[in-house]
């Protein structure tokens, strides 16, 4: 047996049985495929045996075993494998193997063959019935370790593409604003500008003899400034928002440099300092994709974080590899907080009506499979270190 094993291998139950061959076979669906077999042979794997038909497949219906003194089986594939010519025959014994519980049924089936010479009689059944729980759990076992990665994988797949979808929209969205909004803000702004100058001009030549008159026009002016102002401050919040939507430097030049950005936008006179520490070693190249789009999204969310609600002087950013992991971290010398206490008022507001910042972040790390941990305390500042496994 496999050394630290007490599953026997293919090799060592055709010892057990003095057989010509063993075939190991998994239950697919209504397939049955070779999971294990010796001799070994470069075609096992493309034998698929329909489950209900045959010797093999009965078994795998029924769940009863097979003692058959001579066979020959008609499918060409499965004669190679038994290693038969033209009209030979096979003595074989088959043995439905068992899952974890009664709702998984027969997950396998233990084709032993031999010469017809020597055909497998009760002794030999009982003896294949000794090895056929762990069998079956191992079989099993290995379904499940596929169907999970399976699930995975297409979980994966569903991922990138939501995430690439949702930055595909986001990107849309910017562009229509840049495109519509802000074109007609700024074509605003220019033209209230225009007025402003026609009524100053108006009513620097009108007739000083008229005070209402040049009251009104003042206070025409005065409302176009307004307005003015407000467009101008319409124009920015909207070139803002396009530029929290989506990053032409996230596309064009990677994660890096897109964090670069977003500090000098985040970093304001009357803000705290914001500095990005790199790591030489951290390779971009192999972030993918997807998993730098919700990298970013998470530093933008830190950062907004930090900047609104910490106080702080200084926060720090920091992008480093440790094995084979991309670790973000952003930390922050403000007011902090008890992450208990945060925790307790977050499960207790059924509601949504208060809202801590983190939510966004935790939702964003569940998404990429991302470990996130939060230390904090009160009056001693916040770290947010987001790991993500490559």
């Amino acid at each position: 047996m496999r050394p630290g094993s007490s599953v026997p291998s293919a090799a060592e139950l055709a010892g057990l049985f003095e057989a010509d061959g063993v075939l190991l076979y998994a239950v697919e669906g209504q397939d049955l495929s070779v999971a294990e077999m010796w001799p070994e042979h470069p075609s096992a794997s493309c034998l698929k045996l329909q489950v209900g038909f045959g010797v093999t497949g009965r078994v795998a219906r029924t769940g009863e075993p097979l003692l058959i003194g001579s066979d020959s089986p008609r499918n060409a594939l499965h004669r190679q494998l038994l290693g038969l010519e033209d009209q030979q025959t096979v003595a074989r014994m088959c043995l439905p193997l068992r899952g974890l519980d009664e709702e998984a049924g027969v997950v396998g089936v233990l084709a032993v063959h031999r010469s017809p010479q020597r055909p497998f009689g009760q002794d030999d059944l009982a003896h294949a019935r000794s090895f056929a729980t762990v069998l079956g759990l191992r079989v099993h076992a290995e379904q499940l370790w596929r169907a999970v990665n399976r699930h995975r994988t297409e979980r994966d797949r569903l991922v990138k593409q939501a995430i690439s979808a949702q930055e595909a929209e986001r990107r849309r969205i910017a562009f229509d604003l840049h495109d519509g909004v802000t074109t007609a803000l700024a074509s605003m702004s220019f033209h209230l500008s225009a007025a402003d100058l026609t009524v100053s001009e108006f009513a620097a030549h009108d007739d000083a003899d008229d005070p209402a008159r040049a009251q009104a026009l003042e206070r025409a002016r005065a409302e176009l400034v307004s307005a003015r102002e407000l467009a101008d401050m319409a124009y920015s919040q909207t070139r803002a928002a396009i530029s929290g939507l989506h990053s032409l430097v996230l596309d064009d030049l990677g994660l890096v440099a897109a964090m670069e950005s977003l500090v000098q936008m985040a970093t304001r006179d009357d803000g705290p300092s914001i500095e990005l520490v790199v790591d030489p070693s951290v390779a971009t190249d192999d972030i993918p994709d997807h998993a730098a789009a919700a990298l970013y999204r998470i530093v933008q969310e830190a950062v907004s974080n930090a900047v609104k609600h910490a106080e702080a002087d200084r926060i720090v950013l920091s992008l480093r590899r440790v094995g084979g992991s991309i670790v973000l971290g952003c930390t922050d010398d403000g007011k902090g907080f008890d992450p208990v206490e945060r925790r307790q008022a977050r499960s207790a507001d059924a509601g949504g009506a208060q809202h801590f910042g983190l939510s966004s972040l935790v939702e964003r790390c569940a998404i990429i499979e991302a470990s996130l941990r939060v230390e904090s305390q009160p009056g001693r500042g916040t770290t947010v270190l987001v790991e993500v496994p490559l």
